[in-house]
């Protein structure tokens, strides 16, 4: 026996669950949408460099720099006025 399918039965059986299958599939490429394209391997590099931490944009002045040792004007002495620490390039520590 086939009977005539109404225009609710349609709504209430097809509609509400693709209304929420199309809400739940926004929720979850809402974000990846929202943040734009990434990096993939391969590709070139489209973004602008950043330099974190680096110097700042202003030159120091020059009357404000310490006198380093063997700068021209100086004389040397056998480590005058040389602060010594451990670590880093020397692999003292």
């Amino acid at each position: 026996m086939i009977t005539e399918v109404s225009g609710h039965t349609l709504l209430v059986f097809v509609g509400i669950p693709a209304l929420v299958i199309a809400v739940v599939a926004l929720l979850v490429f809402a974000p990846s949408i929202a943040n734009g394209p990434r990096y993939r391997p391969g590709l070139s590099w489209w973004a602008p460099p950043v330099w974190i931490n680096g110097p700042t944009a202003t030159k120091p002045d020059p009357a404000n720099l310490p006198e380093l040792p063997g700068a021209p004007g100086t004389t040397a002495s056998a480590g005058a006025g040389v602060a010594r620490s451990t670590g880093g390039a020397s692999a003292s520590w």
